[in-house]
């Protein structure tokens, strides 16, 4: 006889797998960017000709993503080619549905959270690059073995500098945490999970400090994967 804990351990591993194996495609593309990440889009716009993540450039590239998928520009023979990854689902965002999420506020943040958590084709992204004027694709979305030529190599670290924080990972975490838990409510609470999990995952178990840990959120989108909005 099956005991009371048994289906939950079993939903607690499927949810294990699914976070794993999205995590596992995350990485995947951003080594290959044969399919690019919309929330990255945002985030570089966010950091074009800026000193640091300017928050209304990452708003408006939001909602020109959201006009643009719901004109049909990412669109291959009127078939949707935008995917939304996420630990519950993951499903082809048709304008159809997207419209839906904006117009009920189905993921609570007008469909921010949709986009962030969407990837297509690296093909209709060089084409969305054209359409805005962008004439080659920025180096940060280039394959990594490409951004290197020749005899060149990566640069090795300098010594006594600490391994940077896996804030990719922490994303990750944070996302899981809000479809176990619900989302993150208040700022400081984000800021401790941000902490929790860059601990964690750090090789040296080190905690960022405060103003690390808000430069993170606004670079990495991490309150959006957090489900609070548009950071502090």
């Amino acid at each position: 006889m099956a005991s009371d804990s048994e289906p939950l351990e079993r939903d607690q591993r499927t949810r294990q797998w699914r976070t794993a194996r999205i995590k596992r495609f995350e990485e995947r593309q951003r080594i290959s960017r044969k399919c690019i990440n919309l929330g990255e889009i945002a985030e570089w716009c966010s950091e074009e000709n800026s000193i640091e993540p300017n928050e209304d450039k990452r708003a408006w590239a939001f909602e020109k993503l959201a006009d643009d998928l719901l004109d049909g520009e990412f669109e291959e023979g009127g078939r949707s080619r935008v995917h939304f990854l996420h630990l519950h689902t993951g499903k082809r965002v048709t304008s159809e549905w997207f419209r839906d999420v904006i117009k009920h506020n189905m993921d609570g943040h007008c469909g921010r959270f949709i986009l962030a958590h969407s990837w297509f084709p690296r093909r209709l992204f060089d084409r969305w690059l054209a359409r805005h004027r962008q004439p080659e694709s920025p180096p940060r979305f280039e394959p990594q073995a490409k951004q290197f030529t020749g005899t060149t190599r990566l640069k090795k670290p300098k010594r006594g500098r600490p391994p940077e924080y896996n804030w990719s990972g922490v994303k990750s975490r944070l996302a899981a945490y809000v479809s176990k838990h619900g989302p993150v409510q208040t700022w400081d609470e984000l800021l401790q999970k941000c902490a929790d999990f860059a601990s964690e995952l750090h090789p040296e178990h080190k905690a960022p400090d405060a103003s690390t840990i808000r430069a993170a959120i606004k670079k990495h989108g991490l309150d959006v994967a957090a489900g609070t909005g548009r950071g502090k």
